[in-house]
């Protein structure tokens, strides 16, 4: 149980620096470039994907979980992908802002969730790479990669994942563009992962 605690506290500390980072890389920014095509247009606002868009947050917090007591080695590779990703992202954000105007979302349940999204991001910023479809792409390639990982949990794992990405164009979050930067940025970040795995992570859960 202690474990587990160590475990869940660290998740949550890498959740919060990561929030920072996000969240706070967007005063530096400059004028943000517009990167709202015509794909995009062909992409119907559908505020109900809000409801998968927000699986994103259960599931970066409780897959990391699961994969460390399944295969500790991908798990160490995982969380520096994410460290990566979270560095990486954030230098590509303050290098190139983008971002694009966003609809109106209608006054049903799905769009006064849709709106309170929309808050979460004051200057709507930081869209090309996704930092929820990298994320996501990483927890696909860690559960393809955790043999030891039972079926139904890598499966629902990989659903949730591209229901999120999906999610990011129905919800007008993202751009097409941004949904495919993220993956070879993604790809990136797992090779640092292979090269520096996250061994203080497991030291420290471990006690």
């Amino acid at each position: 149980m202690k474990e587990f605690l160590r475990l869940a506290l660290l998740q949550a500390l890498l959740l919060l620096c990561q929030s920072i980072l996000y969240f706070g890389s967007e005063k530096f920014q400059r004028k943000p470039h517009n990167v709202y095509f015509a794909v995009d247009r062909r992409i119907p606002f559908v505020p109900a994907w809000v409801f998968a868009y927000i699986l994103w947050f259960p599931l970066i917090f409780f897959f990391p979980l699961a994969v460390y007591y399944t295969d500790r080695a991908v798990y160490l590779r995982y969380i520096s992908a994410v460290i990566a990703d979270d560095v990486l992202s954030v230098l590509i954000y303050l290098l190139y802002p983008t971002s694009f105007t966003r609809p109106v979302p209608p006054d049903t349940i799905s769009g006064f969730v849709m709106k309170l999204v929309y808050r979460g991001s004051y200057r709507g910023l930081n869209c090309a790479p996704s930092l929820h479809c990298s994320q996501c792409y990483l927890v696909i390639l860690a559960a393809f990669l955790c043999s030891a990982l039972p079926h139904a949990a890598g499966g629902l794992a990989v659903l949730i994942s591209l229901l999120v990405v999906i999610s990011t164009m129905c919800t007008k979050q993202h751009a097409v563009i941004d949904v495919i930067s993220a993956l070879p940025v993604a790809l990136l970040c797992w090779g640092i992962g292979r090269l520096f795995p996250a061994v203080p992570f497991a030291a420290f859960a471990a006690g």
